[in-house]
């Protein structure tokens, strides 16, 4: 019986050897694993891409935003009553300097000009009547002036040309022409209807020549000039530029803190009255160090960029001098022949391992 024992107690000693070795075992082979794993493991290079940093010219710039307006437009008017007997334009139809725009009914204007005629060639024979009976003669030639001048009004003269001259007004503005070459817009009238029952047949815009209005800020009153290119980009399609120049700087500040500026062009036909556009000013600085605004990051609360030093990123503060809307220019931090990183550079620290792309 202490036989059995002993041998029990012999074989659990046995078992816990042999449990220790194995985790022993276990233990030292997860360890080497590891430490392999440490030794052959190494960081992968960052692909970046760089651009030589190397004196360049910086813009400044100007944005703002204006309206486009047509340097010439004619409000054309109704200029008598009447019906509209034709109308042979529509809005948006290009039309010729001198083209007819619509018929005003004119049997009332041509009965009044016929009239006007007849009662002028009446007061002519009244006239000289008048001469023949006061002064024995009709030849006006030797005659006082204020004695001819009493015998036209006697007569009734001067009134029958001045009616002449309203009836001729009347009938020749029962046709409508264009006043310049251009563009239909704003017409309301239509054919049969009262022409005073509208403000005017339409207004003709001739858009060859364009004016742009925007404000400016007064801190930037001393940035621009006359004569100064601007480039005008409308709303309607940004990849549209059209170069301008500014014409008129208004001298006054208003309650906003804003100056009125106008600037002119001449239009590719992409442009109409009173559309929305952006103006871009820029006013070139040589020999600046430019960079991209994707090359600066903040670290630190400190703008930073990254340079390439062989198969390094090195950190480098630097001072920005200006900026515009794509663009940096840096006064200090930077010497030309950098290789300024511009892309991959987010999760950059100092010293990082990089890759050219």
């Amino acid at each position: 019986m202490q036989k059995r024992a002993f041998i029990q107690r012999l074989f659990a000693i046995a078992l816990g050897c042999a449990l220790i070795i194995l985790v022993s075992c276990k233990s030292r082979q997860t360890d080497n694993t590891e430490e392999l794993a440490r030794r052959t493991s190494r960081p992968e290079a960052v692909m970046v891409k760089t651009v030589r940093l190397e004196p360049s010219t910086f813009y400044h710039e100007v944005i703002s935003n204006g309206k486009a307006f047509s340097l010439r437009k004619a409000v054309v008017p109704f200029k008598v009553n009447g019906i509209i007997e034709e109308l042979y334009v529509k809005n948006g139809q290009r039309v010729k300097a001198g083209q007819l725009l619509a018929v005003i009914e004119d049997f009332e204007y041509k009965t009044s000009l016929t009239s006007a005629r007849q009662n002028l060639t009446k007061a002519d024979i009244n006239f000289r009547d008048d001469l023949l009976s006061k002064y024995m003669t009709a030849d006006t030639n030797n005659l006082d002036p204020a004695k001819i001048r009493t015998s036209r009004i006697r007569s009734g003269l001067d009134d029958a040309l001045i009616a002449l001259e309203r009836a001729e007004y009347n009938f020749n503005n029962t046709r409508i022409y264009s006043p310049l070459d251009g563009v239909i817009a704003n017409l309301e009238a239509t054919r049969l209807n009262p022409s005073q029952n509208y403000k005017s047949l339409c207004t003709v815009i001739a858009n060859d020549v364009m004016y742009i209005e925007f404000p400016v800020m007064e801190s930037e009153y001393g940035f621009i000039t006359t004569g100064m290119p601007v480039g005008i980009i409308p709303f309607v399609d940004d990849s549209l530029l059209i170069q301008g120049k500014i014409v008129e700087i208004n001298p006054q500040v208003d309650e906003g803190g804003m100056i009125r500026v106008r600037a002119e062009l001449r239009n590719n036909g992409r442009l109409i009255d009173g559309m929305n556009v952006k103006v871009l000013i820029r006013k070139p600085e040589y020999n600046r160090l430019v960079i991209p605004k994707e090359a600066l990051v903040i670290r630190q609360g400190k703008d930073v960029v990254f340079i390439r030093q062989d198969s390094l990123a090195i950190w480098k503060y630097v001072t920005i001098e200006s900026e515009n809307s794509s663009m940096v220019s840096v006064s200090e931090g930077l010497t030309p022949g950098d290789l300024v990183i511009v892309r991959g550079n987010t999760n950059l620290a100092h010293e990082t391992k990089v890759k050219e792309e």
